[in-house]
C-alpha cells in the first residue's frame, strides 16, 4: 500500500527533506564551532544524508551531482577537508575511510566501493621502529571512471588510472595504469576479464 502511495507523497516530502538537510547543515556549524573539524569529522560517521554537503561547506570540492553515500570517515583533516576533491558523476560508497593528512583525488566518472579506505601518510608513531621508517606522505589520485571494489586499501602516493579497475579487497601499493584490472591475484592489461 505504501508503495503505491509513495510517487504521490515524494513532492509533498522534498520541502521536508530539504529543511530536514538545512537543519543538518546548522548541527554541523555548531559542532564546527565547539570541536572543529575533528568534531564535524564525527558527525559525517553518523548522519544518513548530506555528506556530500557538509562536505562542501567545510572545504571539500565536491561536484554537484557527486554520490557520498556514507555514513564517511574522515581523519587528519588539519583545519577543514580541503585537501579532498569529488568530481563530477562519481560515486562513494558506504563506510569509506579517507586520511586528509595530503591531498586525494577522486576525478569524474570514478567509483569507490563500500568500506574502501584510502589512506595518505604512514607513521611507526613514538615506536622504536620509527627511526628505520620515518613517516612517508603522498597524494591519492583515482583517476577518471575508475572503480575501486569493496573492501580496497588504497596507500599513500598511489594513483589508480584512467579506467582503471581494482577488484575487492585489493591492497593498492603501486600505481595501476590506465585500463588495467588489479586484483589479489595480480595486474592484467585486459579489460575483458571479470575481476
Amino acid at each position: 500500500m505504501l508503495a503505491r502511495l509513495r510517487p504521490w507523497l515524494r513532492p509533498a516530502g522534498r520541502p521536508v527533506k530539504r529543511a530536514l538537510a538545512r537543519v543538518t547543515l546548522w548541527r554541523l556549524r555548531w559542532v564546527y564551532l565547539r570541536e572543529d573539524i575533528d568534531g564535524v569529522a564525527a558527525e559525517l560517521r553518523t548522519l544518513r544524508t548530506g555528506h556530500a554537503e557538509g562536505l562542501r561547506r567545510f572545504g571539500a570540492r565536491v561536484a554537484k551531482d557527486a554520490m557520498v553515500v556514507g555514513p564517511l570517515s574522515i581523519v587528519n583533516a588539519k583545519t577543514d577537508f580541503g585537501n579532498l576533491s569529488i568530481g563530477k558523476g562519481t560515486h562513494i560508497g558506504s563506510e569509506v575511510f579517507v586520511d586528509l593528512a595530503e591531498r586525494v583525488v577522486v576525478e569524474s566518472g570514478a567509483t569507490i566501493s563500500m568500506r574502501t579506505m584510502i589512506i595518505t601518510h604512514f607513521d611507526a608513531g613514538r615506536s622504536a621502529l620509527a627511526e628505520r621508517f620515518p613517516r612517508r606522505t603522498g597524494p591519492v589520485r583515482i583517476g577518471r571512471d575508475a572503480y575501486v571494489g569493496a573492501g580496497c586499501i588504497v596507500l599513500h602516493g598511489v594513483t589508480v588510472g584512467e579506467g582503471a579497475l581494482v577488484g575487492a579487497g585489493v591492497v593498492v601499493t603501486e600505481d595501476v595504469p590506465a585500463g588495467a584490472i588489479l586484483t589479489r591475484e595480480g595486474l592484467r592489461a585486459q579489460k575483458d576479464r571479470r575481476p
